[in-house]
């Protein structure tokens, strides 16, 4: 996931030590909901924080520090001079600032700071916001002289862009799955009726669905397929492509009659954002559906999930006894909606239409 490189912003001439080139840095997401930045511990780098990336062109506004909305391991116990005093702990202000580099594989010595989705930024008797961090966005690395991000030393702004990619997984790693996926796609479960399971992948993807119909009532039953089609998906889709035929043979014997729709999403800025696909009692409909998907973008880990459940609640004419939403995904939803939909949205417009959700989590 690589940085693009911007101008400085005219710092002092003798902090020409503290400039970073993109080659001193190194930025991995992290399923622990966020991104590690390494930067190269530098001679005359004792210090880095993040900032705001604009300036004031009057000088009348401050550029504040970004900050973790909480505790993290990584730099939450950190610490930071300001005004020649150490900010006090008990303000629980974990600013994304290290002052204590470690050994890094790909850059020997390295400043880490992790920075989560969405940072804050100000006071309240300021001027204070939030800002998800996403592919584009910009980042203010300041590098200092001094330890702690003190300014009674020098220190120089680094600008950069973030640019975000997802790599084709071959082999999913059994286990390992992003806490927040697992978290936010539980909550989404258990706030519209219907259950969360953990799914090894491949195979045992398609076994999940299974039981899921096995455990429906009713005769009668309308079900939406809704599927992660990002890039992260490159290993499990063969899977579901194989063997959908075969699963809805063996687990809707049970059922007088049943529909299926398809749903693929993606995220904000790929091919598209929802795909969805009619309901068909045709299996050969519905394998040709299935069949056209193509996994593809995604750039940071969060996806439309919100948006894709919106989809298959409004696409859909639902007429059957049961109703149903199976979700099949590895990433959590955007932290905060970026578009108009919202979870209150999703929830209340299932309820009132009788449609229960099922999340089926992918590890990453």
């Amino acid at each position: 996931m690589p940085f693009s490189y911007g101008q400085d912003n005219g710092a002092d001439n003798n902090a020409n030590s503290l400039v970073l080139a993109p080659d001193d840095l190194v930025i991995e997401q992290s399923i622990k909901g966020g991104y590690d930045l390494w930067i190269r511990k530098k001679p005359g780098i004792e210090s880095v924080l993040i900032a705001e990336s604009t300036k004031d062109p009057k000088g009348k506004s401050a550029v504040y520090a970004l900050r973790s909305p909480e505790y993290n391991a990584v730099n939450g116990d950190e610490k930071r001079i300001l005004n020649g005093k150490f900010i006090e702990s008990k303000r629980k202000l974990y600013f994304l600032v290290d002052s204590t580099p470690e050994k890094y594989k790909k850059l020997g010595e390295a400043f880490h700071i992790f920075i989560p989705y969405v940072v804050v930024y100000g006071y309240p008797w300021s001027r204070e916001g939030e800002l998800q961090i996403l592919d584009g966005t910009f980042l203010n690395l300041r590098t200092f002289s001094k330890l702690y991000a003190d300014y009674s030393g020098y220190f120089f702004d680094n600008p950069y862009i973030l640019r975000v990619t997802q790599e084709k997984i071959l082999k999913n790693t059994p286990g390992r799955y992003m806490k927040e996926a697992v978290d936010t796609l539980t909550s989404i479960a258990r706030s519209a009726g219907g259950n969360a399971v953990l799914s090894r992948g491949k195979d045992d993807m398609v076994n999940k669905i299974g039981n899921i119909l096995d455990n429906t009532r009713g005769k009668i039953l309308d079900l939406v397929l809704a599927l992660d089609t990002t890039e992260s998906m490159y290993d499990d889709m063969p899977a579901l492509k194989k063997r959908i035929i075969p699963l809805l043979k063996n687990h809707t014997d049970k059922f007088l009659q049943y529909r299926v729709g398809l749903l693929f999403y993606k995220d904000y800025m790929d091919e598209y954002l929802v795909k969805p696909f009619p309901f068909s009692d045709k299996l050969s409909v519905i394998k040709r559906n299935i069949d056209s998907v193509h996994v593809s973008g995604g750039r940071d880990i969060p996806e439309a999930v919100f948006e894709a459940l919106y989809a298959s609640i409004h696409s859909y004419k639902w007429k059957a006894e049961s109703r149903l939403i199976i979700l099949i995904g590895d990433a959590p939803p955007h932290p905060r909606p970026r578009g108009e939909i919202t979870p209150d949205m999703v929830y209340r417009d299932a309820e009132a239409l009788g449609i229960k959700i099922n999340t089926i989590i992918l590890p990453q």
